[in-house]
């Protein structure tokens, strides 16, 4: 059952992130850099980064013995630390625009909670 979780989770998330993005408001294009439309590799190397946070969440729920979807949703928000850590760092040292940041880390809260609630409700 906790593979039907993993594999609901992974498909909603990549789901999410696909309408986060579709309404989220774009960067503004240049004449040197058009909005491109992603890539095959891109949409699998997407698929699979949803699969290894879903397997990482259904890890961390069956050793702390957690069940249900608020104790995953829980899980997901305490792991969103995460991503905000690493975009905070890429805003101060690499000099991402924070409006970039802001919006991967909008994604990311949305995306754990949910790949967190489902996983639960499979665990």
């Amino acid at each position: 059952m906790v593979v039907v979780g993993i594999l609901v989770a992974t498909v909603v998330a990549f789901s999410i992130s696909f309408a986060f993005y579709s309404v989220a408001p774009a960067a503004p294009a240049t004449v040197e850099t058009p909005p491109a439309r992603p890539r095959a590799w891109q949409v699998i190397v997407e698929v699979l980064r949803s699969a290894v946070i879903a397997t990482l969440v259904t890890g961390l729920l069956v050793a702390g013995a957690w069940s249900g979807p608020a104790a995953g949703a829980l899980l997901g928000l305490a792991l969103w630390a995460l991503p905000v850590v690493l975009l905070t760092g890429s805003v101060v040292w690499e000099h991402v625009p924070v409006r970039d940041a802001a919006l991967h880390t909008v994604d990311w809260l949305i995306k754990l909670l949910a790949i967190g609630a489902i996983i639960g409700a499979f665990a």
